[in-house]
């Protein structure tokens, strides 16, 4: 976590970062996946990052996620989606002391 904390007090490192993650996750080169496409690849990309397993999320987490990373109910996640949602989980991380 130490690691992701001093990527994300960088701009640069956090750009990087999130470019590579998206690449990890948009594997098709697509643009744009689906939220469950999203959901898998984000958790095997944390579990490959040692980001911790939390409680899985309530239906009410998930649909204020849905709202962040896609907007306008495409009902697809493209970069800049995913890029507000990363933000969104690290303002409430820092807000929780993490």
């Amino acid at each position: 976590m130490d690691k992701l904390k001093e990527i994300f007090s960088d701009p640069a490192k956090t750009e990087a970062f999130l470019k590579d993650s998206w690449a990890k996750i948009d594997t098709k080169g697509e643009g744009s996946v689906s939220y469950e496409e999203y959901l898998a690849r984000a958790d095997a990309l944390a579990k490959s990052l040692g980001i911790p397993e939390e409680k899985p999320p309530t239906e009410e987490e998930i649909a204020a996620a849905k709202k962040v990373a896609d907007p306008n109910g495409t009902g697809k996640i493209n970069f800049e989606g995913f890029k507000a949602l990363v933000q969104a989980m690290v303002a409430e991380a820092k807000k929780a002391g993490k």
